[in-house]
């Protein structure tokens, strides 16, 4: 089923748009608020079924994936999950580069499609959205596992010895990141957009209005800028050093962190716990400020290049990114280790490394880092272990990572079943299948 994933995830954008047009369109599912379409379920199965011809459950494996994605994105949603507009839209202009790369130009995937780039990047925004909200709702559910070296080792006992895995080709990365800089007519336009909201406040508007309209941070503005009780330690220093300072209702000056700008009020001091609002406005970074940066990062590989320090040594000394506090390297959310296999690679990453070889480094790109913020980096490819038979002894870590793997199948599954007994499911057309969960009710 895990195959069956993620080859979902990667033919949906570029099979989507073309092949509902020459389907059937229908609902086959609900769950919970999200449909499953007819067409989604046929173009999966077509598109899997040419290499995987003997499988006669395909349907019936595909429809019951997309259930589970839909069921994840519709609780990620109810447990307010927050998936950015930035997020969403860069993961659709790199898929959308890396087609045209393949195409060999925007007009010809446009003819492809039928349609311009805008409304292709307009069709699937909900698809993108959806996954990424799907995967923010698997990392909450399992992000607290962890694998201890005797589950490790149980693990690997119990494969016999002639049926241990070959595992397949895996990769280690590092990067090095540069965020641009903000310019300073837009530092002195959002410095006297806030500094107007603190006016208005003060003139007696409600701060929590102002929150709810204007700010930039998805997560509170639907509280009215409302952060809730926080100990020290919890936020970023230099937002925290200053709201810690505040007296109930005061207001900050401009605060400006790595999250772009805030306004703070704040709300109620509980000991050593405070509770403030904030209004928050994300500046925009020009097209040149993003050229400098990538002039940056190629200056700074140049040492690289003379042989003078190694790429771990310019990440430590210069990268501006948390990954600088391990020598750059890129850690596998998924399993918690540096290593990946090709399918566990985001596609930003994949297609960014894509041609190179051990101890290459990719061009200066543009990435959204996890937070939200824009930035440029280069990849650097560590090493590649080819395809090999398990050893302990070797594969620690891929054996780890497989226990882990198996751990969170588990947990997922035990999820799954529990909140399928609260959500409403409606199976409209079932192919004649044999569930392995209770979807029907």
């Amino acid at each position: 089923m895990k195959k069956i994933s993620f080859l979902i995830i990667s033919f949906q954008f570029f099979t989507l748009s073309l092949m509902a047009q020459e389907m059937v369109e229908g609902i086959v599912a609900v769950i919970g608020d999200k449909a499953i379409l007819k067409s989604e379920v046929e173009q999966q199965y077509l598109q899997l079924r040419a290499s995987d011809v003997t499988n006669s459950n395909l349907r019936c494996e595909v429809m019951e994936e997309l259930m589970f994605q839909k069921l994840l994105s519709h609780h990620a949603e109810v447990d307010s999950l927050v998936v950015t507009d930035d997020e969403v839209n860069d993961a659709i202009d790199q898929r959308i580069e890396y087609f045209i790369s393949q195409i060999g130009s925007e007009k010809k995937l446009e003819e492809y499609f039928d349609k311009s780039i805008s409304q292709i990047r307009e069709e699937f925004q909900t698809i993108f959205r959806e996954q990424r909200l799907a995967q923010r709702m698997e990392s909450k559910i399992t992000s607290n596992l962890k694998v201890t070296p005797q589950d490790v080792l149980k693990f690997y006992n119990k494969i016999p010895k002639d049926s241990l895995p070959i595992f397949p080709e895996e990769i280690y990365l590092s990067q090095l990141v540069v965020y641009p800089l903000v310019e300073e007519s837009e530092r002195e336009r959002i410095t006297k957009k806030l500094t107007g909201f603190k006016q208005r406040v003060q003139n007696g508007e409600d701060f929590s209005f102002l929150a709810s309209l204007y700010s930039d941070d998805p997560g509170s503005s639907k509280n009215g800028g409302d952060l809730g009780f926080m100990k020290k330690g919890k936020l970023v220093p230099k937002f925290e050093s200053v709201a810690f300072r505040l007296q109930e209702g005061e207001l900050s000056d401009v605060v400006e962190t790595k999250f772009g700008f805030h306004l703070i009020q704040m709300v109620k001091r509980r000991g050593q716990e405070f509770n403030v609002r904030h209004i928050l406005i994300k500046p925009k970074i020009s097209s040149k400020s993003v050229e400098n940066a990538k002039a940056k990062l190629d200056s700074i590989i140049q040492f690289m290049a003379k042989d003078t320090l190694s790429f771990e040594q310019l990440a430590i000394k210069y990268s501006e990114d948390e990954s600088k506090n391990n020598g750059g390297r890129i850690v596998n959310t998924q399993t918690g280790s540096s290593s990946f296999v090709l399918e566990e690679l985001e596609f930003s990453v994949s297609s960014t490394i894509d041609g190179l070889k051990e101890g290459e480094y990719s061009k200066p790109t543009v990435f959204v880092s996890f937070d939200g913020r824009k930035g440029c980096r280069i990849i650097n490819v560590d090493r590649i272990i080819e395809e090999h038979k398990a050893s302990l002894k070797e594969d620690y870590d891929r054996i780890q990572s497989v226990a882990l793997q198996e751990m969170k199948v588990t947990v997922l599954d035990e999820w799954k079943k529990d909140i399928l007994k609260e959500t409403y499911t409606d199976i409209k057309e079932d192919f004649d299948c044999v569930w392995k969960d209770n979807w029907k009710k």
